[in-house]
């Protein structure tokens, strides 16, 4: 569990500032129609870009900022995002980094140095960093202090944190009472696999051919043959790249039944028979199989996970604490979307 969890690859993270705060650090100069609500009305009529959607004691936040993190965030795998949330990120980084600068918070130039480094590092082979600046329209010098803002903003966060240091016995097992299934870790097993891959589109001769490919593959196997190299160079499953290596698989997980009743009865080690699902023909190797089981909290090692869990759970919510007082005293005022 972490304080705040990073929504981005490194280098959007330092642009996401850039582009979502510097641009719009000017004073609302022209009156917007205030709601109860929130700003989430762009499915019913997208509002002009340039028009005010919040501001923040008078730091106006557009429509255009919001659409772009909105954009950011779901490339960033996060899932559907509704433009109440955007506006929110955009509201808390804005009076976390306000916050900062009023706590007159110093970076070191190592610091900084070392941060713009571990971006450039996360920027794809094929450009630079320079490149991704500029087609983002984003000057050198806005991107260094967008990553200065951000070492800032951590520093702060960081700050309220420092008092949250120690969980007594007693909060450990009050967390488990209000988690009862922390401690419940569910079958799983963990399998590699090869797929010959099938086709709505192919009749009784092409799935006969391609279950003849798997059943060749799997005698392979069974004379020897190492199954990471002919899952490389045989299956159509796109974890080939991994040598067929699946990530450990609860019951109840699998969506495919047959593949999942194969897994969960398979012995470890052995190489099973072809196992025909919707997706093809598989050929599984069960590596290992965890029954169910429940940890008890006297266990040492148990214990202090779960301490270093309920440590980070109230820090997490100190900052949510301090965020909610920066919100608290803080002038919101989200505007008509139609405005």
């Amino acid at each position: 569990m972490k304080i705040l969890r990073s929504l981005c690859p490194a280098v959007f993270v330092a642009l996401a500032l850039t582009l979502g705060l510097s641009a719009c650090g000017k004073k609302k100069t022209e009156a917007s129609t205030p709601v109860s609500g929130p700003a989430d009305q762009v499915s019913t009529a997208r509002p002009d870009p340039k028009a005010t959607a919040v501001t923040v004691d008078g730091f106006v936040i557009t429509w255009g900022h919001i659409f772009a993190e909105m954009q950011r965030l779901q490339q960033a795998g996060t899932g559907q995002v509704t433009a109440q949330q955007a506006a929110d990120g955009l509201v808390v980084r804005h009076l976390l980094s306000l916050a900062a600068d009023q706590a007159k918070i110093a970076v070191p130039a190592q610091d900084i140095a070392t941060a713009i480094n571990n971006v450039r590092q996360q920027v794809p082979t094929n450009t630079t960093l320079e490149t991704v600046l500029r087609n983002n329209n984003v000057s050198e010098t806005e991107f260094r202090t967008s990553i200065v803002t951000t070492l800032k903003v951590n520093r702060l966060v960081q700050q309220q944190i420092q008092s949250v240091s120690a969980a007594t016995d007693a909060d450990l097992k009050q967390f488990v009472k209000e988690n009862p299934t922390l401690l419940n870790i569910p079958e799983n097993v963990v399998a590699r696999t090869i797929l010959v891959a099938t086709v709505p589109s192919d009749d009784a001769a092409a799935r006969k051919a391609k279950k003849a490919k798997a059943e060749g593959i799997r005698k392979q196997l069974l004379a020897g043959a190492e199954f990471g190299k002919l899952a490389a160079t045989m299956s159509d499953d796109p974890t080939r790249t991994r040598g067929g290596q699946l990530p450990a698989l609860r019951r109840g997980q699998v969506t495919d039944l047959v593949f999942e009743k194969a897994a969960f009865s398979q012995k470890e080690g052995e190489v099973g028979p072809i196992v025909e699902t919707q997706y093809g023909f598989v050929i599984l190797q069960v590596q290992k199989h965890t029954l169910a089981t429940t940890l008890k909290l006297d266990d040492a090692n148990v214990k202090e996970r779960v301490r270093t869990l309920v440590i980070d759970t109230k820090r997490q919510r100190a900052v949510q604490d301090y965020i909610a007082t920066l919100r608290a005293k803080a002038k919101i005022v989200f505007a008509n979307a139609k405005s």
